[in-house]
């Protein structure tokens, strides 16, 4: 795919950065699973995209540019319009694609997630607001409504989207008892019990043939490490994939959480590598026009996710996200690429991951995430994306008080650029 560079000017450097003609698959973990190291994410897919032919239209372009993954949830799309119509979406395609002989079912691998609030999958006895705690029941009825929503016979990987105990989750790595530092509500206390319930009903699904591998999302060391200790007491396949927030602004699943999926053998596949966004430049509309002008017909810039939707993962878009994101958009230009390229280059570059799930909301978009899984950054680039971030520690998330990580002076992504 073609690189969308900023302007050249006679005093830009001559740094480059290797270029590949092609994806690299790679084993995913301790599955057979042969995975491109960048994953199509959705989660975009009846909200932001309100078209579903948009959403066929992206589809068909990470297909012919030779994606084999992609990812979802029955709680997508996300924003507004919560559940359901992503799986749909996705499943009318790959019916339309799989009949007209462009793709075979085993050709592509598809991962999906349950969540424990029942968003997407409402039970129909069991409706409150509620939340569960991953038992036989809800997750046999989840799995056979994404199955049927998809028209598909088995799920390649299927996903727990976030724990149901009550540990924080997304924002903050601190851990507060009592479902502090949480968005939603929990179920349980992670005991013994609840971790032998979510792995039985796991292993069931396995029994059935319903999945054919398992993983965690918005986990941690102590959730990975218990939920791998059961399966070995119970008896059931290991999780091979943890899918946690991850990016140059937002590392912190490199501390112990990494060291917990790495004894395991299991690998990353993480979300939010842009940052909603935010690492793509659009942001800075006046001082870097470039960025948000390649859109400006599809997605013009009062039209992109912190600007419609500034209550929607504002951590993405904050203050020191925001000054820390303007020197890796200057480090992208020294090096003669993009901040999108930088940025899914050097999470797909990590030890800790085996594929990188981008998030689209034109084909043009597409094309230059997935270019960037055919760049190899330079140890010299990496260094200096090293100082950044020592600089800007983890500047997406907040470690004691919210609100006074809020009330940080500067300008946040959902406020114009002056």
């Amino acid at each position: 795919a073609a690189s969308s560079l900023p302007p050249r000017s006679e005093t830009m450097s001559e740094k480059t950065v290797p270029r590949r003609e092609s994806l690299r698959k790679v084993r995913f973990g301790t599955s057979d699973m042969m995975v491109t190291e960048v994953c199509g994410g959705t989660m975009t897919w009846g909200s932001f995209n309100d078209k579903e032919d948009d959403a066929h239209d992206q589809l068909d372009k990470l297909w012919s540019l030779g994606v084999n993954f992609l990812d979802t949830a029955e709680l997508y799309p996300v924003g507004w319009n919560y559940g359901a119509t992503t799986e749909r979406w996705i499943g009318n395609w790959l019916k339309k694609r799989t009949e007209d002989g462009t793709l075979k079912r085993q050709d592509i691998y598809i991962a999906t997630k349950i969540n424990p609030s029942h968003i997407g999958s409402e039970h129909p006895e069991r409706k409150g607001g509620t939340p569960h705690g991953y038992d036989s029941e809800i997750m046999h009825w989840s799995c056979d409504q994404s199955l049927k929503r998809m028209g598909c016979e088995y799920i390649d990987l299927f996903q727990i989207h976030w724990p149901s105990r009550d540990v924080p989750i997304m924002s903050t790595p601190t851990f507060m008892p009592g479902g502090d530092n949480r968005f939603a509500k929990f179920h349980d206390t992670g005991k013994v019990e609840d971790f032998e319930r979510t792995v039985s009903s796991i292993k069931e699904l396995i029994d059935a043939e319903k999945i054919k591998h398992w993983g965690v999302s918005n986990e941690n060391a102590f959730g990975i490490t218990m939920l791998c200790m059961t399966c070995l007491k119970l008896g059931c396949p290991l999780p091979v994939s943890c899918q946690n927030d991850f990016s140059i602004l937002n590392q912190t699943y490199e501390e112990d959480t990494y060291e917990a999926a790495y004894r395991f053998g299991m690998v990353g596949l993480p979300y939010g590598a842009l940052c909603g966004g935010v690492l793509t430049g659009k942001y800075f509309e006046n001082s870097k026009p470039e960025y948000a002008q390649k859109d400006a017909d599809e997605r013009p810039i009062d039209k992109c996710r912190h600007r419609v939707s500034s209550s929607f993962q504002p951590r993405y878009g904050a203050t020191l996200a925001m000054q820390a994101t303007k020197e890796v958009v200057e480090l992208a230009e020294e090096w003669n690429i993009t901040p999108t390229e930088l940025s899914l280059a050097w999470a797909i570059g990590r030890v800790c991951n085996a594929s990188v799930i981008i998030g689209t909301t034109t084909v043009r978009q597409v094309e230059e995430c997935v270019g960037a899984a055919l760049l190899d950054l330079p140890d010299a680039l990496k260094k200096a994306v090293d100082k950044i971030h020592e600089k800007y520690r983890n500047p997406c998330v907040f470690y004691a008080d919210k609100e006074v990580w809020q009330g940080i002076e500067g300008r946040r992504a959902e406020e114009p650029e002056l």
